[in-house]
């Protein structure tokens, strides 16, 4: 009777705990079903449902790996809709974590050309990429690349194709450039032979070229391939929402051109069809006034940038939440446009929340953190905190070397902040050698006629003007201005820095009349192109208001050098040092002709 009893309670046990399992089962395909029907939605109001799903997927899924052992295609399913409501929340790790899981899973029980495991490869791709983990991304994407290459048809072509595009865009941000365009070339051959020439399919594609162009500093060529992508469109009667992204690419390679008006038209049609079309707080609506507002800056529009990106900030605040990493890289852009209106405390406090947020979110060594700390040291050059800004570049530069290598266009850039920096100490031979280096890491990558080329000529030129070495400094400004004359045209705005360093070479070199027309020149280039309430324009009208004063001219070098100090109080607070410096050149104008004062 005992064992009777024992067999008894035995089956009463499994019998319930197959019905509970029947049980989670069933409230398992719900729940998934639930969040397949608002997975690849954007609404907001489909973007809460997620967020709200969220607590239940992690449920489920513990119960799944935990309880009931649970290692099957419902639980690959379940741990990728989880790890979407982790990427909502920003929880970009813990998302990684989850797919990492459900690949594992997948390579147990999948067969290796199994399309579920090649959709959670790609999801991981996704998020590693997002983790700034740009070589194990480029690895799983070649894993996904091995599945479909073994299977036929034409949707697997297509497939093909869109993993190549995707690859293409992890190089091209690793800084293999010619490698990514290889990539979008085989891209756009494989849509070519399925689709036609003309065919709406292949529009993203050329997109992509047309970016890597204009990456690649060549505006030129991009400007070209997206009209052809506008052509298409406009042929298929594309609806005018939808053609939104190749506008913003086109704005975007407007600013490359130096076309600052025509960028701006252009983000504001997409943004006025943006909000006709989904109201106020779409995400990609967002993405446009961020954009708005980068143009906006390089126009000195800088009160109207920071209202775009003061907005940009509430959208993804109520849709992803204040700890997200889109709010995060909102908050930087936001400080650097405070950081040029000259607010640097505010600027410091802001990038400090960013990088406390994607501390949170991302691993130490990743890209976006590296832009804040970036951000950061040149607020701390700017007040003068010399040392603590070199000691963050230096930061910066082990950990950009450590995500990309030597040879990558950020690494380039972070070596010419850091010489700014070791030039202001008066460390002269130390930064030209630094400079130095950022011009031969751009030439390796880029080639020798990139735009990036002649700003680093400029800045070379910078520092043998400060060593003192005026032939030097001569030699690498004309080189740098013909470069951009060649590509850009004779009243680009992307001429001014290097007209500026030149006219100062002319003015110390006592050659205030050959100042004078190459400042002049300048000037005339920024009222055109930026207006003149921009600081760029107040620092030509300085250069050449000691000018007029090495000529004599006091009266005349007094006049401009007040309309510069009317330009920097009117964009920057308090004692910036734009402004004192003016202001000590305006005391000169009372003493004899003889010392230099600027």
């Amino acid at each position: 009777q005992w064992y009777q009893r024992r067999v008894a309670i035995t089956a009463g046990v499994a019998q319930q705990r197959k019905l509970q399992l029947q049980q989670f089962v069933q409230a398992t395909k719900v729940l998934l079903l639930t969040y397949e029907k608002v997975y690849e939605s954007k609404e907001p109001t489909d973007l809460a449902m997620k967020r709200m799903l969220g607590p239940q997927l992690q449920y489920f899924v513990n119960c799944m790996l935990t309880k009931f052992n649970f290692k099957n295609r419902v639980s690959v399913r379940a741990l990728k809709f989880y790890a979407d409501s982790l990427l909502l929340l920003g929880e970009l790790v813990k998302a990684e974590e989850a797919l990492e899981t459900a690949q594992n899973i997948a390579f147990q029980c999948f067969n290796p050309t199994d399309l579920d495991l090649f959709d959670i490869l790609r999801d991981r791709a996704n998020v590693l990429a997002r983790l700034g983990q740009k070589e194990e991304t480029a690895g799983v994407l070649e894993q996904c690349l091995t599945i479909i290459e073994q299977l036929d048809g034409e949707d697997m072509l297509t497939k093909e194709s869109e993993l190549l595009n995707e690859l293409a865009q992890v190089h091209g941000n690793i800084g293999n450039l010619s490698y990514s365009n290889q990539l979008l070339e085989r891209s756009l051959s494989i849509q070519e032979s399925l689709f036609g020439s003309q065919a709406l399919e292949i529009c993203d594609t050329l997109s992509r070229l047309a970016m890597l162009r204009n990456k690649m500093g060549e505006p030129t060529q991009a400007h070209s391939q997206l009209q052809r992508v506008m052509r298409i469109q406009e042929r298929h009667d594309v609806p005018r929402h939808e053609f939104s992204g190749t506008l913003c690419n086109m704005a975007a390679v407007n600013a490359a051109l130096g076309e600052h008006e025509k960028s701006k038209v252009l983000y504001q049609s997409v943004l006025a069809t943006q909000e006709k079309q989904y109201g106020q707080w779409y995400p990609e609506i967002a993405t446009t006034l961020s954009n708005l507002a980068m143009v906006r800056m390089a126009l000195g529009e800088y009160e109207e940038a920071k209202d775009c990106l003061e907005r940009t900030h509430k959208i993804r605040s109520r849709i992803y939440g204040k700890n997200h990493p889109l709010v995060a890289s909102t908050l930087t852009n936001l400080a650097s446009v405070i950081y040029t209106m000259g607010d640097m405390k505010k600027s410091m406090q802001l990038n400090e929340d960013a990088l406390e947020i994607q501390k949170a979110c991302y691993p130490d060594a990743h890209p976006l953190v590296a832009v804040t700390l970036k951000n950061m040291a040149m607020i701390e050059n700017s007040t003068g905190n010399l040392d603590r800004a070199k000691t963050l570049y230096e930061r910066v530069l082990m950990m950009e070397e450590l995500i990309y290598g030597e040879l990558h266009p950020s690494v380039a850039s972070t070596l010419n902040n850091l010489a700014d920096t070791v030039l202001e100490q008066g460390e002269t031979a130390k930064a030209a050698v630094l400079f130095q280096r950022a011009l031969e890491t751009n030439e390796i990558i880029f080639g020798k006629d990139h735009p990036d080329i002649a700003r680093n000529l400029n800045n070379l030129g910078r520092a043998f003007k400060e060593m003192g070495d005026y032939d030097g400094a001569k030699t690498k400004l004309n080189k740098s201005l013909e470069m951009k004359e060649k590509r850009y045209g004779e009243d680009h705005i992307n001429l001014v820095p290097t007209l500026m360093n030149l006219g100062d070479l002319f003015n110390l070199t006592k050659q205030p009349h050959r100042a004078k027309d190459v400042l002049a020149r300048g000037l005339k280039i920024c009222e055109k192109k930026i207006g003149m309430k921009h600081p760029d324009s107040a620092k030509m009208l300085r250069l050449l208001g000691n000018s007029f004063y090495l000529m004599g001219d006091l009266a005349t070098s007094e006049k401009l050098l007040n309309k510069s100090l009317d330009i920097l109080e009117g964009v920057y607070e308090g004692d910036h040092p734009y402004i004192l410096a003016t202001r000590a050149d305006l005391g000169a104008c009372s003493r004899p002709v003889g010392t230099r004062v600027f």
